[in-house]
């Protein structure tokens, strides 16, 4: 279970809580206030009513799995051979030519069209990153010794039940190397994000444990586990390819409150939309703080499993036949091999870290800007309409990304609202409470933050009564945030 008790919570009252259920502590997320428990066999449904009973409790939910799934089986075409080969002309979403490429639905080679891409070579003019952009790839590791990813991992974490950090299923490799491979050395493909370094921050774990199966689990946990590192260790990007299966698709409110706490540390995030081929939200990609992508295939058409919806998917990518670095071990060479194992794969997975790498380029374009305004050149710059002419609002908001464009904006985001808080604190009957106001935002809703933590969110009335609820003395800092962005308030601190 994933439990969160309310603020200032004594710890007897946990500790009786946790007694009562039978759990056990297995991690602390402290900066969202949340506890993985270790609870009986088949006590789930009982446990989350038991401690939703609690007055103490602000929730309690399952550590919900989610599969890692590709939606191609089968008839990929043949691993790139050859010592020193360059596969760039093969990367269709980055430069299509309208080159003969193999087609994994009829085994034979299709033409592309003509700039059905994203612009990248016209965007590399501009900018190239540079090292000191950290895309953190949360996925199922990856294997930083490979040709196309030597010297851009800046460090291999685990957070999984898993023990190695190595990829086992080769996921986390081929999407990494799309955001981030070393391009212009003469060998392998080319990464969106050019000089960007990478973290592989190992969120999905083998399941079954066995090579290379096309299958792995997420846990809500180490998802959670995964952002919150990323987000306090100086990453300013973060690529999620992976989702809520069907059972259930509903969302998780550890995994929002992580979400939301990264994205108030600055993060851009990027997450695949899914792969059912329909408007179901998946999740981490439906939260609004998310970069939610969908997969265009070589004719700038919606591949044939993405998701879609206009109303939470933001932006597409090519996510069809894509090319990119894989674990040595499937192609039966050595780790360490000059030339490097590469393989096509397809789904939102894909199309995902495309984005990603483009955040990378904006980044370092537009040096200073924070992750609402990165967001906001990478989403009002896509094209609305396809090379053939198709609607791409039609299957989702903004359109499919264009890198060339996302870096000649004429008028760039503007910068966030400024706002103003205030807060005053007060005894009641001995209780500490703390009155907040605030000035400067039109938004909706707030994010009422205090002592780095998210504590509520509420309607944007300019008022919030934290109602403290504890004796003696102590101090608190606050800030105010307006949901689903990165625009926050001053810090004002209240102390008894």
């Amino acid at each position: 279970l994933l439990v969160a008790f309310k603020p200032g919570t004594p710890g007897a009252q946990i500790a009786q809580a946790h007694a009562a259920a039978g759990a056990q502590v297995i991690k602390r997320f402290d900066a969202i206030g949340v506890q993985l428990l270790a609870i009986p066999a088949g006590a789930v449904e009982a446990s989350i009513a038991l401690y939703e009973h609690n007055p103490y409790i602000r929730y309690a939910e399952p550590n919900l799995h989610r599969a890692l799934i590709l939606p191609t089986e089968g008839r990929d075409p043949m691993l790139p051979t050859g010592l020193g080969t360059e596969y760039l002309a093969l990367q269709w979403g980055i430069n299509n030519t309208a080159q003969p490429l193999y087609d994994t639905a009829s085994g034979a080679n299709v033409t592309g069209t003509l700039d059905a891409d994203i612009d990248a070579p016209e965007a590399w003019d501009l900018s190239r990153s540079n090292e000191n952009i950290r895309i953190a790839i949360l996925d199922s590791g990856v294997e930083c010794t490979h040709v196309d990813l030597l010297g851009k991992c800046i460090e291999e974490r685990n957070f999984t039940a898993s023990t190695t950090t190595a990829d086992v299923i080769g996921h986390g490799t081929h999407v990494a190397g799309i955001a981030a491979a070393n391009t212009d050395n003469g060998k392998g493909t080319a990464g969106v994000g050019w000089n960007a370094r990478i973290g592989s921050l190992k969120v999905c774990h083998e399941w079954p444990s066995v090579d290379f199966p096309l299958l792995g689990m997420c846990d809500v946990a180490d998802s959670v586990a995964g952002l919150l590192y990323a987000a306090d260790n100086g990453y300013r990007v973060a690529n999620m390819s992976y989702g809520s299966d069907p059972d259930p698709y509903s969302p998780s409110q550890a995994e929002a409150d992580a979400i939301k706490y990264a994205w108030s540390k600055g993060v851009v995030l990027v997450a695949a939309a899914g792969n059912d081929y329909a408007s179901t939200r998946h999740y981490p990609a439906a939260f609004p703080e998310v970069i939610s992508v969908a997969a265009t295939d070589r004719h700038d058409n919606l591949a044939y499993f993405s998701s879609f919806g206009s109303s939470w998917v933001s932006v597409a990518a090519p996510g069809h036949d894509i090319l990119s670095a894989y674990p040595n071990v499937a192609c039966g060479i050595p780790p360490d091999d000059p030339e490097g194992c590469y393989n096509w794969l397809s789904g939102t997975s894909m199309a995902s870290p495309h984005v990603a790498g483009l955040a990378a380029l904006v980044l370092a374009r537009y040096a200073g800007i924070t992750n609402v305004q990165a967001r906001a050149y990478i989403e009002n710059s896509a094209n609305a309409q396809g090379a053939l002419g198709q609607n791409f609002r039609a299957w989702v908001r903004y359109g499919r990304i264009n890198a060339h464009l996302a870096l000649t904006a004429d008028n760039p985001p503007p910068p966030p609202p400024t706002i103003t808080l205030t807060a005053t604190g007060y005894k009641v009957k001995g209780q500490q409470k703390a009155d907040l106001q605030w000035t400067g935002s039109a938004a909706s809703s707030m994010d009422v933050v205090r002592n780095g933590s998210i504590l509520t969110t509420t309607g944007n009335d300019g008022a919030y009564t934290d109602p403290i609820n504890r004796t003696g003395g102590g101090s608190y800092t606050y800030k105010v945030c307006e949901t689903g962005t990165a625009a926050c308030s001053n810090e004002a601190t209240v102390a008894f």
